[in-house]
């Protein structure tokens, strides 16, 4: 059985990995908001990217495995 330590960090580790996959698609999102209403691509670009991959780490997220049961094999 894990020491109460050893679950301590489990647990801080798991809530730190998802709240930055909470964190990242919706600065995406805000950065993509920002791309639209100024019109540059750069922000568009960037946007669509953090997004994508704030939405990968939001799904591979062991928390969410209740949620997204058929994603591992």
């Amino acid at each position: 059985m894990a020491e109460p330590q050893e679950r301590a960090e489990r647990a801080i580790s798991m809530l730190m990995r998802l709240g930055i996959s909470i964190v990242m698609p919706l600065w995406g999102l805000a950065m993509l908001i920002l791309g639209i209403r100024n019109m540059s691509g750069w922000w568009i670009i960037s946007g669509l990217i953090v997004g994508g991959l704030g939405a990968l780490f939001f799904v591979g997220s062991p928390l969410t495995d209740p949620v997204f049961k058929d994603r591992r094999l």
